[in-house]
């Protein structure tokens, strides 16, 4: 019988839309769009230029960052080569990448980076580049990488929306208990108009939730906006939120405003100063809002969805959060679970990355091998979700293999990640007597089995080869033990539970 990966069951449950956009990258415009190289070293452009040049692109050359810049205002280009290490003493590559990614983020570029500057390469990527080639340029991966951006760009100049988002509530992933418990509040929370607090650690995914949230309810074409509290400028709070006006007739929307008919999504909502937690609780006591200034009021329909990770109950002991607030905010409390109660989620939730990158940067679609998923299952992750998928991301853009991904290339792509767990499997136990080794590797592998069926002892002995009882009798001779983590059980070491 056949066997589907993870991978590509997301590829077929969106199949349709999948088929259409195969079927778009086949029809390749006959007139080549112009190309953008931006390099001070005179004879790599050029050598870059002819190359591309033979192929059929029209070209562009640049030796500065300023003279990028003209170019890009005379005429945008459909693509740039740009090298991020520009001699250049008004601005170097990456400042260049963030100029031109604030007018403009849908332009593809490519930076060029000496071998070595992968982690310049990497902060890159995370400012918005399409991708990097290594210097000294190899000719087939310069093609290739530009033929995946001119294809994305084809594509989105047909399809208005090419994108898979996290955000999509098709996408909300995982199918254990704790997550089936999980969504089905957020299912409750859809059907009224209710005020939500989530809270739960960071990256747990408390804004995904309240996307889905939205996008279930009959708001869903109605606003959602975002108000990331922490990031804003104390003095700039007040109007962002609220809007401003003044005696002059000069006026400014806030969110609350602009997010009328819909949802406010308010993001650490303890770090709102307190005098305003007090204007907050008047607009939803009151349904109005007065601008900062005071000088005029606005009826306003808002659904409030609000997050936190701090200890709610301490912040208000400390007088950080007003209970009258809270008590408005908090109709009803979901706990976002951490990414260690859903363990089982894990290869889903990567395989979703996986897919999700492929889609939206163009990269090869690459799966999981079987030793990678057991080692991100048994690994431990103080990032939660969104860990998991800055290490897919950093996989993705160090690797370019097709290959299924390996153990050494997770370990490699994450100082995050708990390495405590890759002694077997990196072979370190060789330095060790085979007795010793032995007793390692079997503690290793059965809590990750056990890990990766959710704490299933059942089919975690039925995939090890042994009787049930056999497998109880072992984890108590090797001292792993399992606990109740949020309705979730967990493997782990008794000197360590």
């Amino acid at each position: 019988m056949m066997t589907i990966t993870r991978v590509q069951w997301f590829k077929s449950t969106y199949q349709k839309w999948y088929d259409r956009t195969v079927k778009l990258r086949g029809k390749r415009a006959k007139k080549m769009d112009d190309i953008l190289v931006v390099d001070d070293n005179s004879r790599i452009r050029s050598l870059i230029a002819e190359i591309l040049h033979d192929k059929g692109y029209s070209i562009r050359q640049a030796s500065s960052g300023s003279e990028c810049l003209e170019e890009f205002k005379k005429t945008k280009p459909c693509m740039i080569l740009l090298d991020i290490r520009l001699q250049d003493p008004q601005m170097d590559g990456l400042q260049v990448l963030q100029t031109i990614h604030k007018v403009d983020a849908a332009t593809p570029i490519i930076i060029m980076s000496a071998h070595g500057n992968i982690e310049i390469a990497v902060k890159a990527m995370r400012l918005g580049a399409f991708d990097y080639i290594e210097k000294p340029i190899r000719v087939d991966r310069l093609l290739s990488v530009v033929r995946n951006a001119m294809e994305l760009v084809s594509l989105r100049r047909q399809v208005k929306v090419l994108r898979v988002s996290q955000n999509n509530p098709k996408l909300l992933i995982g199918s254990s208990r704790v997550f089936k418990k999980y969504k089905n509040l957020l299912n409750q929370m859809s059907k009224n108009n209710a005020r939500v607090l989530l809270s739960g650690p960071s990256g747990s995914g408390k804004e995904t939730a309240a996307r889905y949230i939205h996008a279930q309810s009959h708001l869903a074409k109605e606003p959602f906006l975002t108000a990331n509290i922490p990031t804003m400028d104390p003095e700039k709070i007040e109007s962002i939120l609220f809007g401003t006006s003044s005696d002059t007739g000069q006026r400014v929307s806030g969110l609350i405003e602009l997010a009328h008919g819909g949802t406010l999504y308010l993001k650490e909502v303890c770090a709102l100063p307190i005098d305003l937690q007090q204007k907050l609780l008047s607009v939803i006591v009151k349904n109005q809002i007065v601008n900062e200034g005071g000088i005029e009021t606005l009826k306003v329909e808002v659904r409030f969805l609000s997050a936190t990770s701090r200890d709610i109950e301490q912040e208000i002991e400390s007088g950080q959060l007003l209970p009258s607030l809270l008590e408005r905010l908090a109709t009803y409390r979901i706990e976002v679970p951490p990414l260690e109660t859903n363990r089982s989620d894990i290869p889903e939730l990567a395989a979703s990355f996986l897919y999700l990158f492929h889609k939206t940067r163009g990269w090869p679609l690459r799966e999981l091998s079987k030793e990678a998923e057991s080692f991100l299952v048994s690994s431990e992750w103080p990032g939660n979700i969104r860990q998991l998928k800055n290490i897919i991301e950093r996989i993705l853009i160090t690797g370019k293999s097709e290959d299924p991904i390996t153990v050494d290339e997770v370990v490699s792509s994450s100082a995050e990640v708990n390495t405590d767990t890759i002694s077997v499997v990196s072979g370190n136990y060789l330095n060790l007597p085979l007795r010793e080794a032995r007793v390692i590797f079997e503690r290793e592998y059965i809590s990750a089995q056990i890990n990766q069926f959710g704490g299933n002892i059942s089919k975690a002995a039925q995939f090890i080869g042994m009787e049930r009882a056999a497998l109880h009798r072992k984890l108590k001779s090797l001292g792993i033990v399992t606990r109740n983590i949020s309705g979730s059980r967990v493997a782990g070491f008794e000197e360590d539970m």
